[in-house]
């Protein structure tokens, strides 16, 4: 996160997704595939996180990934802080990660390309839950082992229905985004664009359209989907 310039919708561009090289193609439906954070670190890039997925849809407007219940996830190591203590930053960080994997219900997460967010719906297999979930982040850019991002710390959740009295959209983790700039991660500049992003997805999310453009039931994670791996060297960067 060490670069102070603006990108699309007016978010920071933090790490620089986009690679002078042309992108691989979409990928496959049904094809295991890896998300990572990837944050900067003085002077390289490092995976901050990465989960597995499968794809259910690909092409020049959408990405539709699913992580099913079980699927491989790995994090920075070492010691937490910030609130609630879960933070890792640059100096915290041991320069390992820790394995486990995604638990608690599946999630798909819907981008549409250019965006600087995902959609998140959690599916217990049979329906799904009532919370939704805006995470803030990079638009995505694909790689041979799926995609590229960088997590920006504020969320937008919802909870309800879309369009009944108590659907419910607030924003999440504003107080980790004040840590992070006191700790230097972020410019007091860049929180404001992240926050100017944040205040975007929140009016989005309270028209309740997202409900009718993303039509859910065509994304419910298939219900012989298997957890996914992480694919081979997904802690090295290009």
């Amino acid at each position: 996160m060490t670069h102070n310039g603006v990108g699309r919708n007016g978010a920071p561009e933090s790490l620089r997704v986009g690679h002078d090289d042309l992108e691989p193609g979409p990928h496959p439906v049904g094809s295991e595939v890896t998300i990572r954070s990837v944050e900067g670190v003085p002077g390289r890039r490092a995976v901050g996180f990465a989960v597995a997925g499968v794809v259910l849809h690909d092409d020049d407007e959408m990405t539709v990934v699913a992580s099913i219940s079980g699927s491989d996830k790995a994090e920075r190591a070492g010691e937490r802080a910030g609130p609630r203590g879960r933070n890792i930053i640059d100096s915290l960080w041991n320069g390992s990660y820790t394995l486990g994997v995604w638990d608690g219900e599946s999630v798909v997460r819907i981008h549409q390309r250019g965006q600087c967010w995902s959609i998140w719906r959690f599916h217990d297999g049979h329906d799904w839950s009532r919370a939704w979930y805006g995470n803030l982040e990079a638009p995505w850019r694909r790689t041979e082992m799926g995609y590229d991002t960088q997590d920006w710390t504020l969320d937008v959740v919802a909870d309800g229905m879309p369009g009944t009295d108590d659907w419910e959209v607030k924003l999440k983790d504003e107080d980790e985004l004040d840590w992070f700039v006191d700790q230097g991660v972020y410019t007091i500049e860049q929180a404001e664009s992240i926050r100017e992003v944040g205040q975007t997805l929140s009016e989005a999310m309270s028209s309740a359209g997202l409900d009718e453009e993303r039509k859910w039931s065509t994304w419910a994670p298939p219900r012989d989907a298997q957890p996914s791996s992480l694919a081979d060297g997904w802690r090295h960067l290009t």
